[in-house]
């Protein structure tokens, strides 16, 4: 949870960092590494999306479960 939290710190600071110029880097090596870290946190992404909406595929509806109890 620590490194979560950890990243998403740098990922709010880092534009500021840059845009300031603070940290002084190469302009090739700043986009690829945002490019490969923007496309790596959008797969993740995805795939917990992914994951949430099937996991509610097999719950049934809660319409139906209410039902029944009520008989």
């Amino acid at each position: 949870m620590g490194a979560i939290a950890a990243t998403g710190l740098l990922l709010a600071v880092l534009p500021v960092v840059i845009a300031l110029r603070v940290l002084e880097l190469p302009s090739g090596w700043v986009g690829a590494g945002i490019g490969s870290l923007g496309a790596a946190l959008g797969g993740v992404k995805l795939i917990a999306m992914a994951w949430a909406v099937g996991a509610r595929f097999p719950a049934g509806s809660p319409a139906r479960a209410a039902v029944a109890a009520a008989d």
